[in-house]
């Protein structure tokens, strides 16, 4: 049986800041304790925690409660990714138009992959997953991508945290293993992995970088893993149209690409 390591305080602590977020008139003691199924005196005090922290307010003359302006200070800390979505979304609507396939744009988050925009096509849509979703880095090609781009020991840590669970037959669940991938991935500029997390599909995905040269997200691609052995030459097609407008949603960001010294 699974260890369960919820802390019951924040727990309750974050659904009532879910209940309070669409609650724009505010919600009374009574309101939150019988909708939370906890006793008065106990969220009492989670709510005065929350309100020496600014992240909830109290109107004393109607004795209701609403969230702070506090979340409002965190939420513009994410809001380099909304920046990110801004820039990246049209290059995602032209490749889909083009090509007639999905594109994703993904980010690394809490140590695991998410997806933050995309835009699809009725055939591909039911094979990948849907906005927001989690999976993990190890034997997905945004997770690889976005895995190449950390250091060895961010890499590391994050291994030893999440561990190399098996979703197939294909996947990589040892550490040299997975290494050897990452050394092959710096060195290619780009992943693909095909039937290693479902079997059925096959992703492709390049990095995307900011200014300082640092990974901040990964452009991806996915087709059936049958077409992608039938047809390796349309496989390349696609990498080189992500690739391209990787390149592009970088300089973008303020990426400059080393020019490649000649051969004497």
């Amino acid at each position: 049986m699974p260890v369960d390591y919820t802390v019951p305080a924040i727990d309750r602590a974050v659904r009532l800041l879910e209940i309070l977020s669409v609650s724009p008139q505010g919600r009374s003691l009574a309101q939150l304790a019988e909708e939370l199924h906890v006793p008065k005196s106990t969220l009492f005090r989670i709510l005065h925690t929350l309100q020496e922290h600014a992240v909830v307010v109290e109107d004393r003359e109607r004795k209701l409660f609403s969230l702070g302006m506090k979340l409002l200070e965190w939420g513009h800390s994410a809001l380099s990714r909304i920046d990110l979505k801004s820039i990246a979304h049209p290059y995602l609507q032209k490749l889909a138009h083009q090509t007639r396939e999905s594109f994703y744009l993904a980010i690394l988050d809490q140590d695991d992959v998410i997806i933050i925009d995309h835009v699809d096509t009725p055939e591909v849509w039911k094979m990948v997953t849907r906005l927001g979703h989690r999976s993990p880095i190890h034997c997905t090609a945004t997770g690889l991508v976005l895995a190449a781009g950390l250091d060895d020991g961010e890499m590391e840590t994050i291994i030893q945290r999440k561990g190399l669970s098996k979703f197939t037959d294909a996947t990589i669940t040892t550490t040299a293993r997975f290494n050897r991938r990452i050394a092959q991935i710096r060195k290619d500029g780009f992943s693909i992995v095909d039937g290693e997390y479902k079997t059925d599909l096959c992703a492709i995905a390049v990095p995307i970088r900011d200014h300082n040269g640092s990974v901040v997200a990964s452009l991806m691609t996915a087709i059936p893993s049958e077409r992608y052995k039938n047809n390796r030459r349309d496989a390349n097609r696609l990498l080189d149209v992500l690739t391209e407008t990787g390149d592009i949603i970088s300089r973008r960001l303020g990426y400059n690409k080393p020019r490649k010294k000649r051969q004497t």
